[in-house]
């Protein structure tokens, strides 16, 4: 039974102020896009080993999945301004001064700087998609940008690489980094800058004692998230793996851009389509999709065949994770929102992680085929996950349950228009939040180029 959706819904970038933000988070995003790249480079530079290029590019994964839910935690207390400021500050002077290293510094400097990079790294998207929620009243039109800023995404993971890799870092690593901390800088004080931003207040509503991960739905899309990630990962490796037993390792951009650009295409149709009905569902349904078409791959005969099934795999990316970042904005508590997208996103990266180590380890004993068998194993499992726990995506039901207390005897309770609400214990009544209530609403999971290849993310 196919999912519905609404009628086609306006365009987004009609609304006051989304398409200016979306093209400020993108200046800021899309040097994160090659900066676990730029890293390797710069190792390799300072003559370090591949295997210490390596660490370094996992250090800052390490740093990104840790430092995110700090900062998303810090934003929904005091406000998207100042920790954006600070922050991008920070992540942008360390990555200048890993490309300031003089000629015979030790590679191994790089290594504690990658670490403050990547825990300082300022969280643009979540604060993007937090002030959707905020600007953008209407569900369907709602999702409509989270749908583009999900296809967006992957024009950064393009001209990321491109402009920081390809052309700068053709020249010096060391340059390309100067330049990625400038436009790193630039981007997040513009953005920091907006009124929107601006304008978000910190909260001061009571907060569960786990955060953002006292909400079950939260729980359930992190490790939904992770399964995401994990088949991300296990298929870029398998691609490069695919692409060098073939003899042709200079395909691997073609075959890399082919499964983004189908991504970027669908996108562009889901924010016009609207929500689906049932958001949780249509996660279920999405992520078992993807699954097939991944796992197909293992049976392609050759490059040409396995181009034609990355596109199919493709075309369900930014409509899988415009799904996924409405529905963390549903079942998040009031008051945590920033930090849920930042813990979904700390799960994609902990996925993509997982799928590279596996994906390789997989590739090198007994070939590409096996490990996109595996990439569709690792979705289909989340779909399963999320298919057995699809109750508590859905606000309704989500904290039905009465042992989901939360700090100093409050309750979550459940909202339909957009964020959940921490009230004080009451045998008779609870409080349902609008949508202004909602004070930030986000996602990191499309910084996972960071540290990785480009993908669909």
């Amino acid at each position: 039974m196919p999912v519905s959706a609404a009628p086609s819904a306006p365009s987004p970038l009609r609304a006051p102020g989304v398409a200016r933000l979306l093209a400020l988070s993108m200046v800021a995003r899309t040097p994160e896009a090659a900066l676990g790249l730029l890293l390797i480079l710069r190792v390799r530079d300072l003559g370090g080993s591949f295997a210490l290029a390596g660490a370094v590019s996992g250090i800052l994964a390490l740093g990104l999945a840790a430092g995110g839910p700090l900062l998303g935690r810090l934003i929904d207390r005091h406000g998207q301004t100042a920790t954006l400021t600070v922050t991008g500050l920070v992540a942008a002077a360390t990555i200048v001064a890993a490309g300031l290293l003089p000629d015979g510094a030790p590679p191994a400097l790089l290594a504690p700087l990658a670490l403050v990079a990547g825990v300082a790294q300022p969280p643009v998207a979540p604060c993007l998609r937090a002030l959707f929620g905020r600007i953008l009243t209407d569900p369907h039109a709602r999702h409509g940008a989270l749908a583009m800023d999900a296809a967006l995404q992957e024009i950064s993971f393009i001209a990321g690489p491109l402009v920081f890799v390809s052309a700068l870092a053709a020249i010096s690593p060391g340059l390309a980094l100067l330049a990625a901390g400038a436009a790193l800088a630039a981007g997040t004080l513009a953005f920091a800058a907006a009124p929107e931003s601006r304008a978000v207040p910190g909260s001061g509503d009571r907060r569960p004692r786990a955060g953002a991960l006292a909400a079950p739905g939260v729980r359930t899309l992190l490790l939904v998230a992770a399964g995401m990630g994990t088949m991300f990962g296990a298929v870029e490796v398998a691609v490069a793996g695919a692409a060098d037993a073939a003899g042709s390792p200079a395909a691997l951009g073609i075959l890399l851009a082919v499964w983004g650009v189908p991504s970027l295409i669908s996108g562009l149709l889901t924010a016009r389509l609207g929500a689906p009905r049932d958001q949780g569902r249509a996660l279920v349904l999405l992520v078992a999709g993807a699954a097939l078409p991944t796992a197909a791959l293992a049976l392609m005969p050759d490059l040409w065949t396995l181009g034609l099934l990355l596109a199919a795999s493709g075309l369900l990316a930014a409509p899988m994770f415009a799904t996924l970042y409405s529905l963390v904005s549903t079942v998040a508590i009031r008051g945590t929102v920033t930090e849920a997208f930042t813990w979904v996103a700390s799960g994609l990266f902990a996925g993509l992680a997982l799928g590279g180590a596996m994906g390789g380890a997989i590739v090198s004993a007994s070939g590409a085929p096996a490990a996109f068998a595996a990439a569709g194993a690792a979705a289909l499992v989340a779909a399963l996950l999320a298919a057995a726990r699809v109750w508590t995506l859905r606000p309704e039901a989500a904290y039905a349950a009465p042992s989901s207390p939360g700090p100093s005897g409050t309750r979550i309770a459940p909202s339909t228009t957009g964020s959940i609400a921490a009230s004080p214990s009451s045998a008779n009544s609870v409080s349902v939040a609008s949508p202004q209530g909602s004070s930030t609403r986000s996602a990191a999971a499309a910084c996972t180029a960071a540290a990785m290849p480009s993908g669909p993310s």
